[in-house]
């Protein structure tokens, strides 16, 4: 396997220049997004994934991780994010996730927020990059979503992510965390 690791499609990661395609979101420097994907794979990591900052009313949406073995009781939240698929741009992924796994079609990618690297325990490093993310209707998880979710405040949510992550929102929130 010459680029890299494979993600969870079973297709090898395209190259860089198959990846910078220009991002269809409003309120986004798609360019901006493209290089850092693109930096993501001249720093080894070849797996991407993308996560969604939503809110409400001054609440953020956390869903519930499947835990990784059934013995696993521990409740664990994150952020909505999915894996970037060969061929696509990371909004893409984003959006595609979004819709896919947790019933939001269509949403508006807002701003890019930054990105953390998180080690897998197959061993390989996967950067997840964090977004603001407005979807046209905040209910449609608790329609269509077949996983747990919930509502939480900022404090709460700070509190909640780990691996970085929660070093992004502090920046991000810093108004309501004071």
């Amino acid at each position: 396997m010459a680029s890299g690791l494979l993600i969870d499609d079973g297709v090898e990661p395209q190259p860089e220049h198959a990846r910078t395609q220009p991002l269809l979101a409003s309120g986004l420097d798609g360019r901006l997004v493209d290089d850092l994907a693109v930096r993501a794979y001249k720093d080894g990591i070849s797996d991407l994934a993308a996560a969604a900052l939503i809110e409400d009313d001054n609440r953020y949406l956390l869903v519930e991780l499947q835990p990784a073995h059934r013995s696993d009781t521990i409740t664990r939240w994150d952020l909505p994010t999915g894996r970037v698929r060969a061929g696509e741009t990371v909004v893409q992924g984003l959006c595609r996730t979004l819709s896919e796994q947790y019933g939001y079609a269509p949403v508006q990618v807002d701003r890019y927020l930054g990105h953390v690297n998180r080690s897998h325990e197959s061993g390989y490093d996967l950067r997840v990059f964090m977004f603001a993310v407005t979807p046209n209707e905040l209910d449609s998880i608790c329609r269509s979503a077949l996983m747990g979710h919930r509502w939480a405040d900022s404090r709460t949510l700070a509190r909640t992510l780990t691996d970085g992550m929660d070093d992004i929102l502090r920046n991000y929130l810093h108004n309501d965390l004071e």
